[in-house]
This record gives structure tokens, C-alpha cells and sequence, in this order.
């Protein structure tokens, strides 16, 4: 009878560890399929607007931001924004958005709280109006980190404009969960007048077309 006992008991345990084991492993799986599902969102959202970026020629949108040469971002596609000293790097990115009334749109990383930093969006169609971030991502994504670089943002550049997202991401709440990282590059979809107007004098021709993602 003690034999009997000894191995119903440990079929028990057996059974019990596997079925523990599953769902744990089921809940990391739903857990990365829901992050996976907010970045990918975030990724085409941002870049859908950013393909559409028109030049500030009035600087009505990009203003006088530190990433411009002498501050002052008249005639640029893209304009960097909330340098972070610390880690060196640009949270945020400005442009004009030819397809949505020409709003001025900013995507920016919104840390004010350190253990829930949010991807949000600032859209105004007015400079008399006042800042209202929307949040991209929900709580349940954490970011660790976001960085925006530019490729020929000055309206004169021989360069067509495009820029590279990088995402540092994980499930908020389990730290043994390893990050996710996101990579994109995307182009602006209207040719560079006075790039292809040069380019074309000096005999070269600029492709437009640039844009991948990389998830590892």
C-alpha cells in the first residue's frame, strides 16, 4: 500500500510541475505576443506620419530645437527633440505631416516616471494650441529605450530625407523576460526637389526608396 501511495503521489507531482510548467509558459507567450502586437502598432503608426513629412519652410512646427544647425530649423524635414544628456541620445522626433492637414507631430518618450516610461504623440494644427500627449503604448509595454536618427534632414541636403527608429522593449512586470529590440528605417516619400534638382545636374541619382524592420 505504501508502494502504491508513494507512486500515485509522485505521478501527482508529475503532473502537477508539467501543468505549472505549461501555463507559465503560456502567460510568457501571451505576454510576448501582446508586446509584439504594441510595437508593431507603434512602428507602423510613426512611421505612416513620418513618410509623409514636408519641409518647415515657414519654421512654424520644428521651432528652434538644439539638433538644428544654429537652432533654427527653417527649411528642415525632421527636427530631433528631448536630448537626453545622460545616454546621449534624442527621445523625440518633430515634423510637419503632409497627409494629416499638415499637423505639426511629435513622437517623444515620455519618462517622467521611471519605472513606466510611455511612447506618446503630440498633434497640433495650430501654434495657439496647447500641448496634449496621447499615449501610444499602454502600460503594460516598457520601454527602456528609444532613439531617433536622422539622415538628410536639412531641405538642401543631397540626401533624401529618412530616419531610424530603434525600440528597447519588454512586458512590463517580469524582469526575467528578456527585451525585445525594434529597428526601422523609412524614408520620406516626396523626393527632395533640391536634391534631385542637384543630383541631377552632377550627373547622380538619389533612390528614395529605403525602409526594413528588425526584430530580434
Amino acid at each position: 500500500l505504501i508502494v502504491v501511495m508513494a507512486v500515485f503521489l509522485f505521478i501527482i507531482g508529475t503532473a502537477l510541475a508539467i501543468f505549472i510548467s505549461i501555463v507559465s509558459h503560456q502567460r510568457i507567450i501571451l505576454a510576448q505576443q501582446e508586446l509584439l502586437r504594441q510595437a508593431s502598432y507603434a512602428i507602423e503608426y510613426m512611421t505612416k506620419g513620418l513618410r509623409m513629412a514636408g519641409k518647415d519652410l515657414g519654421n512654424t512646427c520644428l521651432g528652434s530645437e538644439p539638433y538644428c544647425a544654429n537652432s533654427d530649423c527653417t527649411g528642415y524635414n525632421y527636427a530631433l527633440t528631448r536630448y537626453d544628456s545622460s545616454e546621449q541620445i534624442y527621445r523625440g522626433i518633430k515634423f510637419i505631416n503632409q497627409s494629416d492637414n499638415n499637423a505639426c507631430q511629435e513622437f517623444f518618450l515620455d519618462n517622467s516616471d521611471p519605472q513606466n516610461p510611455i511612447l506618446k504623440e503630440i498633434k497640433k494644427y495650430q501654434q495657439s494650441e496647447i500641448d496634449n500627449p496621447v499615449p501610444l503604448t499602454s502600460t503594460n509595454l516598457k520601454i527602456n529605450s528609444i532613439g531617433f536618427n536622422i539622415v538628410g534632414a536639412e531641405g538642401d541636403s543631397l540626401v533624401q530625407p529618412r530616419v531610424t527608429i530603434s525600440l528597447d522593449i519588454k512586458a512590463q512586470g517580469d524582469e526575467n523576460q528578456p527585451s525585445t529590440k525594434v529597428q526601422t528605417t523609412v524614408s520620406q516619400r516626396d523626393l527632395n526637389k533640391l536634391s534631385m534638382k542637384i543630383a541631377t545636374d552632377t550627373g547622380f541619382l538619389i533612390d528614395p526608396h529605403a525602409g526594413n524592420i528588425v526584430i530580434e
